[in-house]
Parts: structure tokens; C-alpha cells; sequence
């Protein structure tokens, strides 16, 4: 494919867990055959191991996963055009973002958002959440409140 492709949306998971980072999502990725981690990028909660101490430095820190210019491995049929980004978190049901991921998660994932929508000209209409393409909780929020930011 080359080191450019047409980027036009960028979708939103949750890891389902209540840890974890790139390499281990890395890791988990390529034990289930994938060829590298899936998502562009993972925004921490700070913690990053099971039963690990919460770190205040790495809540919402951004780590970067799968380079932009290689295709994802997120949502299945909707990788060719997207950036994928994932929230360590582990929602329950569908509810308020707020519920799910630390305040420093948001901002991080706010500031990220638009600098993509600035950086591919990505519109609000274009930023979606995995459970719009398949019948998940992830992210564990509707995503219009986020595309709600830019109106």
C-alpha cells in the first residue's frame, strides 16, 4: 500500500480491560494473529499491568501504536479510510463517557481528535464509536457527545 492513504474518519474503541498499553495490546494483538497492535493509538488510565498502582503521570498519557500511514486493524471493514484509537477502560453498558475514563483520558483523546480533524480535514460527522459498526458496547459511550465538541 505504500506510506500514504486517504484518511477520512477516525473511530473510537475501549480496551475492555482495566489496564493495559500499547505493548501489551501489541502482544495480545499478535497472539491473536494480527500482524501488530490494531489501533494508531491508546490513550492510558494510568495503569498499565493488572492490580498495578495507579500513576497519575501515565493517565492519559498517548502512546502510539500501528503507524497512520499503515492500514488498522480495529474495525472489521472499516480500516482502509480510519485512524483507530483506543481508551484503556472497561465499560459495563452503554453511559456517559465520564463514567468509564478518567478526566485526563478526555482531555487527551479531545486534544488528539482535533488535531487529526485539523491535520486530514476530518469533519465532526466523520468521528464514530465501534459500536456504530458492530454490535459492541466499545466504546461504552455514544460518540455523538464527542462530535458534539465541534458543533
Amino acid at each position: 500500500m505504500g506510506r500514504s492513504r486517504k484518511i477520512r474518519r477516525i473511530i473510537i474503541h475501549c480496551s475492555a480491560s482495566d489496564f493495559g498499553d500499547v505493548a501489551l495490546f501489541r502482544q495480545w494483538h499478535i497472539q491473536r494473529g494480527f500482524v501488530d497492535v490494531g489501533y494508531h493509538y491508546v490513550i492510558l488510565n494510568g495503569r498499565r499491568l493488572p492490580h498495578s498502582q495507579y500513576n497519575p503521570e501515565e493517565d492519559g498519557l498517548v502512546e502510539e501504536g500501528r503507524p497512520l500511514w499503515q492500514e488498522g486493524a480495529h474495525t472489521k471493514g472499516h480500516n482502509k479510510d480510519s485512524i483507530g484509537i483506543c481508551l484503556v477502560g472497561n465499560p459495563k453498558f452503554i453511559g456517559a463517557p465520564e463514567m468509564w475514563f478518567t478526566p485526563r483520558q478526555l482531555g487527551s483523546l479531545r486534544d488528539l481528535v482535533a488535531r487529526l480533524m485539523k491535520e486530514f480535514a476530518i469533519p465532526p460527522e466523520q468521528i464514530h464509536g465501534h459500536n456504530e459498526y458492530a454490535p459492541k458496547l466499545c466504546p461504552g459511550f455514544y460518540v455523538s457527545t464527542i462530535r458534539d465538541w465541534w458543533r
